[in-house]
């Protein structure tokens, strides 16, 4: 039997159907996980925090408290800080209303709390899964801004000195940059906290003071690092301030990176003491992280 021409042209429709079906199909994956600019959402039940979503999520055995903003800004810019800071608190408010601050301007906040470990390297080791999770599966920016208070000025420091090209910026609220100063207490000013000195020997596996002392990777000494790497620091200090002295701590810092040509911005605090923590106004804070975001 002879096809005829209306038959010919519905086989032919459906020949090229069939072959422009057989093209597209190995794209398929790459319009999922493997396509540009994907990321997997947020996996568990959402939370409300302060009127932005919140979620709990897995990161190995540990969970990390997610932040998210209700339009991400471009890049999917975000902040990584140590501790969940409730705006209950008189002393942390003022850090909270930050971190809120810059989720309305896009930024996912990421909280992943370390405990008092004062920077030792097995704990901070872990922000690296965070850091991979963040990234790699929920698309997040490769350049997160980390931010910190007192203590938690060894842990985030020490990190971007041994990840360069992660870090952007870093916001130091009265932060340690050398041990000795607090909880030391062996620089003359600042009074040191022996309990936690104890605490920290025994944290980054020293085999006696004199080894402690005698550390050259605080953050005062990894600053040149920090400068290479192009890690812009904002930091807050309190001119009464005699537990994390500004004079022991942020001034070393500051002294190298204006030395070296790095970027270091101080807001004084003047009469204050070491509580309580931020600006009532977290304006300045938010501008530095969103003008060093990339």
């Amino acid at each position: 039997m002879k096809m005829t021409s209306m038959n010919k042209l519905t086989t032919m429709k459906t020949n090229i159907a069939l072959l422009v079906a057989l093209l597209l199909a190995p794209l398929a994956p790459l319009r999922a996980a493997d396509a540009p600019g994907f990321h997997q959402e947020f996996p568990g039940v959402k939370s409300d925090h302060y009127g932005a979503a919140i979620y709990s999520v897995p990161i190995g055995k540990e969970t990390a408290k997610v932040i998210c903003p209700e339009k991400p800004a471009p890049g999917r810019p975000w902040v990584l800080a140590p501790w969940y800071y409730d705006q209950r608190s008189p002393v942390l408010a003022n850090m909270s209303r930050t971190q809120m601050e810059l989720v309305k301007r896009g930024f996912h906040i990421v909280v992943f709390g370390l405990g008092n470990i004062f920077g030792a390297p097995d704990s901070i080791a872990k922000w690296d899964d965070v850091y991979r999770e963040m990234t790699g599966k929920y698309g997040l920016s490769k350049h997160v801004a980390l931010m910190g208070l007192s203590r938690e000025g060894l842990s985030i420091a020490r990190w971007a000195a041994a990840n360069p090209g992660k870090v952007s910026c870093l916001y130091m609220d009265k932060g340690v940059c050398d041990f000795k100063s607090w909880p030391g207490g062996k620089l003359g000013f600042g009074k040191g906290s022996p309990k936690d000195w104890a605490s920290l020997i025994q944290l980054y596996h020293f085999k006696s003071e004199a080894e402690a002392l005698a550390y050259d990777q605080n953050p005062v000494d990894l600053a040149p690092k920090l400068v290479a790497a192009k890690v812009a620091i904002l930091y807050i200090m309190g001119e009464k301030d005699d537990v994390v002295p500004y004079a022991e701590n942020g001034a070393r810092i500051e002294e190298q990176y204006k030395k070296l040509g790095g970027e270091f911005q101080l807001i004084r605090h003047e009469g204050e003491g070491h509580w309580p923590h931020g600006l009532k106004d977290p304006t300045p804070v938010v501008d530095f992280i969103q003008k060093h975001a990339r």
